[in-house]
C-alpha cells in the first residue's frame, strides 16, 4: 500500500474561503466549504514514524469561486474512536 508523509501542516492557517478547525468532522468541513471536495484520498500516513495511521484527505482544488481566487485546500482526516475528525489542512 501506498503512502505517505505530512510535513509543513499548516495549524492555525484558515484560508478565508474554509473555515477549517481541529476535530471538526466531515460533515462539518462539507458544510463550512458549502461543496464536496473534489477528490477524497484514503491513504496510510505516517509511515516515517513508528506508528503509521489510517488517513483520509479532502482535496479542493484551487478555483475562482464568488469572484475570488480560493487556493488549493488538503484536509487531513484521521479516525479517532471511529469517528473521521480533521487533524490537520495544508
Amino acid at each position: 500500500m501506498l503512502g505517505f508523509a505530512l510535513a509543513g501542516c499548516t495549524h492555525g492557517v484558515t484560508p478565508p474561503s474554509v473555515a477549517v478547525r481541529q476535530g471538526m468532522t466531515e460533515q462539518q468541513v462539507m458544510e463550512a466549504s458549502n461543496r464536496p471536495p473534489d477528490r477524497v484520498i484514503e491513504r496510510t500516513c505516517g509511515n516515517e514514524t513508528a506508528a503509521p495511521f489510517s488517513c483520509k484527505v479532502y482535496v479542493y482544488d484551487g478555483a475562482w469561486r464568488d469572484g475570488r481566487y480560493q487556493r488549493r485546500l488538503s484536509v487531513v482526516f484521521e479516525e479517532v474512536r471511529g469517528r473521521w475528525l480533521v487533524s490537520q489542512w495544508l
